[in-house]
């Protein structure tokens, strides 16, 4: 994810250096104020006569070449840049990628975009030919995920490991072991169905969970739950949605865009026409060691 995120962001196929980078809230961000262009007189010639729209349009093709090599889906792509030299440096106005029916690391999400906040942005090479990332590139992002979306993730490698990972804690303590995870959207409610391995008892037990969705310190958190088998009631449901939320797929489908050279916050989530809408900003770190 980490080579989707930089090259969608850069103009051909970039990749960002594996240094470190400086931690920022993507809450927060200044845009850069000393910008360093090209003279005026350069970028209206390069404007007037047409170098710069070649440019955009190269570097556009070039971007969605790029998304194509790590992420399957339809992808419209709108660079502006200054002139066609400073799109050559690495310097450029907005980048704006929408998509729809993307498959990424075994993510599936209907619909999405990412767009630049600031109106410059810069991107370096050193002497050894690594991609630095010279400003905070601050964006916004939005995603459209539905039933089918999620239901498909949940059977991704990474997610049944981590199924794994939680039935090996679980076993251990002789608790229980998930054997199966589905979602249902309805009535603007999720509905996580789950079925459970039980010790000592032969058949598997179903579990049914309604519940809200919500933000919590920048993740997707399930609230208000409500266990919907009859069986079940009594049951101490804050244990139980803790450990949904542990394997709560839409966070899961989401933390696949941050890593240690973004920060990603998600500020607000919601259901609507039976699909959740999210809206978050991600801050692609600065290299410091520029």
């Amino acid at each position: 994810m980490k080579k989707f995120i930089t090259q969608a962001l850069f103009l051909s196929a970039l990749m960002l250096s594996s240094s470190g980078y400086a931690m920022a809230s993507a809450c927060s961000y200044v845009c850069p104020e000393n910008v360093e262009l090209t003279s005026a007189t350069s970028r209206f010639f390069s404007n007037i006569t047409g170098q710069n729209f070649i440019g955009e349009k190269v570097g556009e093709s070039l971007i969605k070449k790029a998304l194509k090599k790590n992420a399957d889906g339809d992808f419209k792509v709108t660079l502006n840049s200054y002139s066609v030299r400073d799109l050559k440096a690495g310097k450029f106005k907005s980048l704006d990628i929408k998509g729809k029916n993307i498959l990424v690391d075994g993510i599936y999400i209907s619909e999405a975009e990412m767009s630049t906040l600031c109106e410059y942005n810069y991107i370096s090479q050193d002497k050894n030919g690594d991609y630095l990332v010279m400003e905070d590139i601050p964006v916004a992002i939005s995603a459209v995920i539905t039933e089918d979306d999620l239901n498909k993730t949940m059977m991704s490698k990474d997610y049944q490991r981590l199924l794994n990972d939680l039935n090996t804690l679980g076993g251990a303590f002789n608790i229980f072991s998930i054997d199966s995870t589905k979602i249902k959207i309805k009535d603007n409610k999720i509905y996580y169905i789950v079925k459970i391995a039980v010790p000592f008892v032969r058949a598997t037990q179903e579990v049914v969970m309604s519940a809200n969705l919500k933000v919590v310190d920048g993740e997707i958190k399930f609230s208000d739950p409500e266990l919907l088998n009859n069986r079940h009631e009594g049951k101490d449901l804050s244990k139980l949605a803790s450990i949904l939320n542990y394997i709560n797929p839409l966070d899961f489908s989401m933390k696949i865009l941050e890593n240690k050279d973004a920060d990603l916050s998600i500020r607000n989530i919601s259901i609507q026409d039976g699909k959740i809408l999210v809206d978050a900003k991600m801050l692609i770190l600065k290299d410091v060691n520029k």
